[in-house]
């Protein structure tokens, strides 16, 4: 099956008051966008990054994704992404997430059997971008931005997904902790001390 890695990487990244988009913002040495794109490109075959026009990453045009103009929130560049390129299957990840081991995605992967979506959902919090997708998917999302959803989290919940809890989560790669965002000074300097860790 043929895989595509959809990473959302628009994010302004204010609150963590960096001075750069929050795709550039380093994380233990390294910048999210380029975790994100390491683990996206060991667990698909073709990845594409969307993010605004105007916002300079380093990334080959051939990879970029422009969020539709006047969009607001991750849906609809996640719809675009999606619609993006041919794909049996996709990976969403949003670029704030350093924690997620690709080990732990390909444990996720295997639980969507045909549902439209499967998502983790540590400590009760669906979290519908860092989730495998069918193909399927899109055209459902689409449609549900149409008729007005501007939530995330509701129109996936509306692809009627599996979902993966706590108990199972704790015992994979990274644990439930894996799945977590950074948006704060706080959670990035805890994601680094975890990091930190990790390579010890």
């Amino acid at each position: 099956m043929r895989a595509l890695g959809v990473l959302l990487a628009g994010g302004r990244g204010s609150r963590l008051d960096a001075g750069v988009p929050k795709a550039l913002v380093r994380c233990a040495g390294r910048t999210l966008l380029d975790r994100a794109l390491s683990v996206l490109r060991e667990s698909c075959d073709e990845v594409v990054v969307v993010a605004p026009e105007g916002m300079s990453l380093p990334v080959p045009a051939r990879e970029r994704v422009a969020d539709p103009p006047g969009s607001v929130g991750p849906l609809p560049a996640m719809v675009a992404g999606l619609g993006a390129r041919a794909h049996d299957e996709a990976l969403v990840l949003a670029v704030d997430m350093p924690l997620v081991e690709t080990a732990a995605l390909a444990r996720l992967r295997a639980r969507r059997g045909e549902a439209l979506a499967v998502l983790p959902r540590p400590g009760g919090l669906a979290q519908p971008l860092a989730a495998w997708y069918s193909n399927r998917a899109r055209e459902r999302l689409a449609l549900e931005l149409e008729a007005g959803v501007r939530l995330v989290t509701l129109a996936v919940e509306r692809l009627g997904p599996v979902w993966v809890d706590d108990d199972e989560l704790s015992s994979w790669p990274g644990g439930r902790e894996a799945w977590a965002n950074v948006n704060t000074r706080e959670e990035l300097a805890m994601a680094e001390s975890r990091l930190a860790m990790e390579r010890r």
